[in-house]
């Protein structure tokens, strides 16, 4: 999917000799998702610290410096989702304490800003990548601690049908047990009066039947964002 940048980000990424690009991450570190307020770790995958905005926002933050690597971001394969990993130099404990005390931030946010390093002084000129994190674990030997990290909707175990969807369309067949009559118990809507459907949830709700509309109205119809 095609992501929007700002202009200055656009110019920047096309110069052909720059400062290069910095990745500065903030990790969301509270043992409980919903509390409040909410607790973050800033970091940069740099050799000292930087300083620059928090995501989204025109608030200024020291993004301390750590030996942070990630790989590379696996695409969907055979209905897996994208996944990321993320090694964190583990060895003044910071975060040996978190997974250890935290259940391994599981479910907890990560955000991964991506910055020009002459546009520091630019909050908008960054892209911002969401992911969540699936565990983790610690690489004693190498002091490191090891992140999994996931889209929002597999954390949450969010499932959807394994078939196409429309928006405006039901699928089903009007005879078919799909089709069963919400107000009439272990009835189809076929012993209605009523023999032909138009496959719309205006028609659908016209049967009493629209909990079983096969549609997805809240498909948009332009684009989707996650």
């Amino acid at each position: 999917m095609a992501r929007s940048i700002s202009a200055s980000l656009e110019i920047e990424k096309n110069i052909l000799q720059s400062q290069g690009m910095m990745t500065l991450y903030e990790v969301q570190v509270q043992q409980a998702i919903n509390a409040t307020p909410d607790i973050f770790e800033y970091m940069a995958a740099f050799n000292e610290s930087v300083t620059y905005f928090k995501p989204g926002t025109a608030s200024t933050q020291v993004y301390t410096a750590a030996p942070i690597g990630r790989n590379d971001l696996e695409q969907d394969d055979a209905g897996t989702s994208p996944s990321l990993s993320i090694n964190i130099g583990a060895a003044d404990q910071v975060f040996v304490s978190y997974l250890e005390n935290n259940d391994a931030l599981r479910g907890n946010r990560v955000r991964a800003v991506t910055v020009p390093a002459d546009l520091l002084t630019n909050a908008s000129a960054c892209l911002i990548d969401t992911y969540y994190i699936d565990g983790a674990i610690i690489d004693h030997d190498k002091e490191i601690a090891v992140f999994e990290l996931t889209s929002k909707g597999e954390i949450v175990e969010v499932t959807v049908p394994f078939r196409r969807m429309r928006r405006d369309q039901c699928p089903w067949k009007y005879n078919a047990s799909d089709c069963l009559a919400s107000s009439v118990a272990n009835q189809w809507v076929s012993a209605r009066a009523d023999r032909k459907c138009a496959h719309t949830k205006s028609d659908c709700a016209s049967k009493d039947n629209v909990i079983n509309f096969g549609g997805y109205p809240g498909i948009g119809t332009r684009a989707i964002s996650f």
